[in-house]
């Protein structure tokens, strides 16, 4: 087990709370115990452990299973009361039926002592309970609505303990989130200062292909530090085409000739969100493996939106001179992604041959 772990065990948490119970409420009493000069031991115990011990069912009975299922979860706040007024009448009555078996019982000695002691005298019947009337049940019902207005503290402050714990913890995980996309906007950082330095060098140099490529890979960076996300974490899906048309482009300028990379859009792009950077890891696996100068085996992009849906496709043939020894970290992103964004919302189907790779991707809007 982990570190704490065999205290969340419900058996072991029952009993943990049964002994700090038990130690609070005998506690109560031994201030009146050490006024007696002879204490009676056995009904210190009858009313500290036995009736006790009722006590601590009701008290755990309603913190752990009552108030949360009927407050906490569902906010019934009229069942709720009604539970509690009929609970507090059925712990009422179950402690009067242990209270006369005890004191019966107490009786019964008693007489047996006496015949014991006091040969052919008869012994005097006595009351069987002195209490056994309505003043027990109004003192002892209002006794039990105390131990649940308890019980309902305890687990709203438990509720707000957690809830406190929570929010530091996100808090926490928030600032180190900050810290980590700073440090990691360092140096993407200081390369775009750094292109705009090389693209007006270019330009005063009449370099005009090295300026147009700087221009592309400035605004892919500039997409990449400064595109805000939504509460959603999704961008407008117009900027993330105009973002992959870039990369394209840059593509076209880092080659000699003519390259064949396909990309079409079908459908109404306009107002649809999505999360940045999703797709573009494929299609940058798709240019870096696929065959990009031949025509009669080009890059294939296809995005589609069909109602609600957004069909992704993409298609390359692999090449014979480029192996990537990363691992496909782009892809494992990609997936990682996709669970925390989209879980059991999402399709991801990858074919891979000798000869050519397949993604299809289909995603809610």
């Amino acid at each position: 087990m982990g570190k704490a772990a065999w205290i969340k065990n419900p058996v072991i948490s029952f009993f943990l709370h049964y002994i700090v119970w038990e130690f609070l409420y005998m506690l109560m009493g031994v201030p009146g115990l050490l006024t007696i000069q002879d204490p009676n031991w056995n009904f210190f115990l009858f009313n500290y452990i036995g009736l006790g011990t009722v006590n601590f069912i009701l008290f755990y009975t309603c913190a752990f299973f009552i108030i949360p299922t009927f407050f906490i979860r569902r906010r019934r706040l009229l069942e709720l009361a009604l539970i509690c007024i009929a609970i507090a009448v059925l712990f009422t009555f179950l402690k009067y039926k242990i209270e006369n078996w005890y004191y019966k019982d107490l009786l019964e000695r008693a007489k047996s002592l006496a015949s014991v002691t006091n040969t052919g005298r008869r012994v005097q019947a006595l009351p069987l309970l002195p209490f056994a009337s309505g003043p027990y049940f109004r003192t002892y019902i209002w006794f039990n609505f105390l131990v649940i207005i308890i019980a309902f503290a305890y687990r709203l402050l438990l509720v707000w303990y957690r809830h406190e714990k929570i929010t530091r913890e996100l808090e926490n995980q928030k600032l180190q989130a900050e810290l980590s996309f700073l440090k990691m906007q360092i140096n993407p950082h200081f390369l775009f200062n750094a292109l705009n330095n090389i693209y007006s060098m270019a330009v005063l140099e009449k370099s005009r292909r090295t300026g147009d490529g700087i221009v592309k890979l400035s605004s892919l960076i500039r997409y990449m530090l400064y595109e805000k996300e939504d509460e959603q974490f999704k961008v407008s899906l117009d900027k993330e085409i105009s973002h992959i048309n870039n990369f394209i482009d840059l593509e076209k300028l880092r080659h000699d000739g003519d390259i064949n990379i396909l990309f079409s859009i079908e459908g109404d792009t306009i107002d649809k969100r999505v999360p940045p950077l999703l797709l573009f890891p494929l299609i940058e696996n798709a240019c870096k493996h696929g065959v990009l100068q031949d025509p009669k085996r080009p890059v294939n992009i296809q995005l589609a939106i069909r109602g609600r849906q957004l069909d992704f496709t993409i298609h390359n043939f692999k090449n014979d001179f480029l192996k990537d020894q990363s691992g496909g970290i782009g892809l494992t992103n990609v997936r990682k992604r996709l669970d925390l964004l989209y879980a059991g919302r999402h399709e991801l189907i990858i074919r891979e041959t000798d000869n050519d790779f397949f993604v299809q991707l289909q995603l809610p809007l």
